[in-house]
């Protein structure tokens, strides 16, 4: 199915699943490295938003380059890369508090991004585009599409509880 013809339950779908495939993706990277169990969410819930923002927004900045996997490449990068810097700067802003810095890393701006991981948003682009999503949309697809609307209808009552009780601790409400 073309990208621009999923329906907007498909779209919301696609997003907490990759959320939730980002909050595995994390939480296993950082416990396996700190040899505890880590919850890398800002929320409760097992969603990482950053994630699925991030995934959809790349699906949707490299459609046009379908053909070319280098523009592929460099759409993930340059999109992924000002999601990455916007996010961190802002939560920054909002909460007192740094959630993620690369000041550490060689080519880094203001801690918020640098150039391997922007590198790496490139080819978790190509990732997404090719091996990932063909799978998931199949999967998403192949669903009644009422149990797609009530399973992302209780979600999203369940994200956006979680979120403002999750914003309002962290500024301390």
């Amino acid at each position: 199915m073309h990208i621009f013809h999923y329906t907007w339950y498909q779209w919301l779908s696609f997003f907490y699943i990759y959320c939730f495939a980002g909050w595995i993706f994390e939480s296993a990277y950082v416990s396996i490295r700190q040899k505890r169990l880590v919850n890398r969410g800002f929320l409760r819930l097992p969603l990482l938003p950053l994630y699925g923002t991030g995934a959809v927004m790349m699906l949707w900045v490299s459609l046009p380059f379908r053909d070319s996997l280098l523009l592929v490449y460099l759409s993930g990068v340059i999109a992924a890369t000002i999601l990455e810097y916007v996010t961190g700067w802002t939560m920054e802003r909002l909460f007192k508090m740094k959630y993620w810095d690369y000041s550490s890393q060689k080519f880094n701006l203001n801690g918020y991004i640098c150039l391997s991981s922007s590198i790496a948003w490139g080819f978790l682009t190509i990732f997404l585009t090719e091996i990932l999503h063909p799978p998931v949309s199949e999967l998403v697809l192949a669903l009644p599409a009422g149990a797609v609307i009530a399973g992302t209808a209780v979600i999203s009552v369940l994200f956006a509880a979680d979120t403002v009780q999750s914003v309002r601790d962290a500024l301390d409400l």
